[in-house]
């Protein structure tokens, strides 16, 4: 499609364009003015001078007063220059043929076929007609370079969404492999099994997550077995408590977005927190509608996170959002002393 475009819009193009305009119009005049039942070298005559004064106002108009002064702004101007170029011409035609023929070219007897009023209404027709071809052609270009600019766009939304990912993976993973590490120092019993649910998310993330969209299912139990993985080397005080409402049965959501939210709760509060810990996650399913809440109690940050990851995954939480639920998501986050609240609503 785009190279039938460039091609509509190639120079060769728009000259053979105007050409068969043109020759179309001359044939059209040379059968209206033809004096015999076949046109004779007078009639080819008298059609080629009636468009000579017929083209120049339009190209006046078409390359001069529609390009500098057909706008809004200008627009009173515009039609009364057109009006004033309209009777000029018109004038010059009807002139020519009454009066000036006879002295410019004696060979020839010309009278004007039409009256004054008649050659002013074929020039405001002429020059209407193809002021509309010039606008309409200018629509189909501005379409065509809008509908560019669209896919660019989409194309660097793409792009960016997989740049985003790029930078969750690595950061879901790096806390994961955090809690391996401390469990092999400890040479805890449930190292194994700590190692196959690292290797069946791992599988979740390099064959499920290539889909924009996945099962809300999956996303669930992903979460699920992260809850399991934090809750191996977090504090026996904190206490984890997940309600789910509603079935996710064929609903969609976009992959790894959850996660990073309930990540943000056991890096930045829950971990080392004085008295009792909390993570409350709230997941209520209703028709094409998510609500997802969690709530933890404040503690110090990580020791494992590194300074540069603080933030990030809430950051490209939001982005991911605007990039795949424009106008269709609500993230409220409230900060208190000793709780951090985050709510989203998502239309799925």
């Amino acid at each position: 499609m785009k190279g039938v475009y460039r091609q509509l819009y190639h120079p060769l193009w728009r000259i053979l364009q105007h050409l068969s305009f043109w020759v179309l119009s001359f044939f059209v005049f040379l059968h209206l003015f033809r004096t015999g039942p076949y046109p004779e070298k007078i009639d080819y005559i008298y059609t080629l001078l009636f468009h000579a004064s017929i083209m120049p106002a339009v190209y006046l108009n078409l390359e001069l007063l529609l390009p500098k002064l057909g706008n809004y702004r200008r627009g009173w101007l515009y039609i009364l220059l057109v009006l004033v170029l309209i009777a000029g011409f018109a004038w010059i035609n009807y002139s020519f043929f009454e009066q000036w023929s006879s002295s410019l070219l004696p060979d020839y007897f010309f009278i004007s076929y039409f009256r004054w009023q008649e050659v002013v209404l074929i020039f405001a027709v002429y020059i209407i007609i193809t002021t509309l071809l010039k606008l309409s052609r200018s629509w189909f270009r501005v379409n065509e370079l809008q509908r560019e600019l669209l896919e660019k766009e989409q194309l660097r939304s793409q792009v960016e969404l997989k740049a985003l990912k790029a930078q969750i993976n690595p950061h879901f993973f790096f806390n994961t492999l955090n809690s391996i590490y401390s469990m092999a120092i400890d040479h805890d019993e449930r190292l194994p099994g700590t190692v196959l649910h690292l290797s069946d998310l791992m599988r979740y993330v390099l064959y499920e997550t290539k889909e924009r969209f996945i099962p809300l299912e999956k996303e669930l139990a992903v979460l699920r077995d992260y809850i399991s993985l934090q809750k191996l080397r977090s504090n026996q005080q904190l206490q984890v408590e997940l309600v789910q409402e509603g079935q996710a049965d064929g609903q969609e959501v976009a992959p790894l977005l959850l996660i990073n939210f309930l990540e943000n709760a056991f890096k930045h509060g829950a971990k080392g927190s004085s008295g009792k810990a909390f993570i409350r996650i709230l997941i209520q399913i209703r028709e094409k509608r998510l609500i997802f809440e969690v709530e933890n109690s404040k503690g110090k940050i990580d020791p494992s996170t590194a300074a540069g990851y603080k933030g990030m995954g809430l950051e490209n939480a939001g982005r991911q959002l605007e990039l795949l639920y424009p106008g269709k998501h609500e993230l409220a986050v409230k900060d208190t002393a000793n709780t951090y609240l985050v709510k989203l609503q998502l239309e799925l």
